[in-house]
């Protein structure tokens, strides 16, 4: 699960990238209001390894790691 809060309402884009910094999934796109939310990522196409979760927020953006284990 991936849970981020959002200060406004916005457009909001979070996506999953691989350790090559290659944007591998498009985890939620679209409107979204202010306030806490939460989306989780069915990685199972995907290898065990590290990835990158991007979140793109209006003007702002925030990068977070992740481990992904089978």
């Amino acid at each position: 699960d991936i849970s981020f809060t959002i200060p406004n309402s916005a457009y909001v884009k979070l996506s999953a990238f691989n350790i090559k910094g290659q944007e591998v999934d498009v985890i939620f796109e679209g409107y979204q209001d202010k306030g806490v939310h939460s989306y989780t990522w069915d990685a199972s196409l995907f290898s065990s390894g590290i990835y990158y979760f991007n979140l793109i927020e209006g003007n702002n953006v925030s990068t977070a790691k992740g481990i992904y284990i089978k």
